[in-house]
């Protein structure tokens, strides 16, 4: 029965290409990924490949396969959804099913009973040619992904080292990013080991219509983010539930000629971070920190100036006058609030500060002293961590 469909096939193929061009535009509400007459060869060479294993013998041909190969290949190019190709092979084998189905009543009742009985056959030989096509579809949809990632990795790359200036460069980033060369930026860093689509943007981004671009950049995952009508201070109430790693967020830039600003921002965000801290920096709510980050020398020599021979003392006492003058800060520069934080009595926060302002040669009275502690403290911080 199938050596005489194969002599049917360019019926079949019109067939199955009428059918196959309705299909695809009411099933998939789209009809120009394939122009029928690519439909139709696809048709002929597949169900040729079918029927030749069903005259020949699954062991003894081994050339059937590339015509499935090559269709898999071909509508994962033309962006073709897999399950519309595989929607239209079912069609296939039901036609091919009526065709030998026809061609056996021909014959006599003993040999249409013996048809019946093999017709399992069919459905073997239409699964190998559909999984044939399914694995040239997934090989080339791999390709066509990595090839993809690559692009968008590398625009990234030129984008975060600020070649966005560039109006060829931002041309590219706009046709191939679908980000536009104008708008509201941000730039989030991650510093994890996943991969950029394992580290992909939150649902609630896509449903506000925010859009994002992931990819990786040197051990970290960085997206850029145009904001349209929403806030930095959105994004980030947005982003803090989904990040279990250590991550940051820039101050908001004009456009992707900006970008490289934003990453460096976002870089200093995340060095006013613990290393062994995860969670989002957001730069706009760390600037004091963020000043003391950006420049370590100044920092130094801050916390050096500033706090003179307290640094010199012994690791517990000066960790204890340090803790004193942080608690200060914090109770507002009461002393008597400063000792409840401490469990101490407030005399002997009082003793604590003159002996500082011994150590320091300077009144912390003075409005600029005071500015300067603030940040000598910050400073210490950091390079402790450092």
């Amino acid at each position: 029965m199938a050596a005489v469909v194969l002599t049917e096939l360019p019926s079949f193929a019109d067939r199955l290409t009428e059918r196959g061009v309705v299909e695809e535009k009411t099933f998939y509400a789209r009809g120009d990924w394939v122009a029928p007459a690519d439909m139709r060869q696809s048709f002929m060479d597949n169900a040729r490949s079918a029927l030749v294993l069903m005259t020949d013998g699954f062991e003894t041909r081994a050339d059937w396969i590339a015509a499935p190969l090559a269709t898999g290949r071909r509508r994962a190019e033309q962006g073709v959804p897999l399950e519309a190709v595989l929607h239209l092979f079912r069609l296939g084998t039901e036609l091919l099913w009526e065709m030998l189905l026809a061609a056996a009543r021909r014959r006599s009742p003993d040999e249409l009973a013996e048809f019946v009985d093999s017709v399992m056959v069919l459905w073997q030989a239409t699964d190998r040619v559909s999984t044939a096509m399914v694995e040239g579809y997934r090989s080339r949809e791999i390709q066509l992904q990595t090839r993809v990632n690559r692009r968008r990795e590398r625009l990234v790359r030129v984008l975060v080292e600020g070649r966005g200036v560039d109006p060829a460069v931002a041309a590219d980033a706009e046709a191939d990013l679908g980000l536009p060369g104008h708008g509201r930026y941000v730039v989030v860093l991650v510093v994890c080991d996943l991969t950029a689509e394992e580290m992909g943007p939150v649902p609630e981004l896509a449903a506000l219509g925010v859009r994002v671009v992931v990819a990786p950049y040197r051990d970290r995952v960085v997206w850029l983010v145009e904001l349209g009508g929403h806030t930095a201070d959105r994004l980030a109430g947005l982003l803090a539930p989904h990040l279990r790693h250590r991550a940051a967020l820039s101050g908001e830039v004009d456009g992707l000629a900006e970008i490289g600003i934003a990453y460096q921002l976002a870089e200093i965000a995340l060095h006013t971070q613990a290393p062994d801290v995860p969670g989002l920096a957001v730069l706009d709510d760390r600037l004091p920190e963020a000043l003391v980050v950006a420049s370590p020398r100044l920092a130094h020599r801050l916390a050096a100036r500033t706090l003179g021979r307290v640094l010199d003392l012994e690791d517990e006492e000066r960790q204890v006058l340090l803790d004193t003058l942080r608690a200060w800060f914090g109770a507002d520069r009461s002393p008597t609030r400063a000792g409840e934080l401490l469990y101490c009595h407030r005399n002997t926060v009082l003793n604590r500060l003159r002996k500082l302002e011994q150590l320091t040669g300077a009144s912390l009275e003075d409005d600029r002293h005071q500015l300067c502690c603030r940040l000598a403290l910050l400073a210490h911080d950091h390079l402790r961590r450092e």
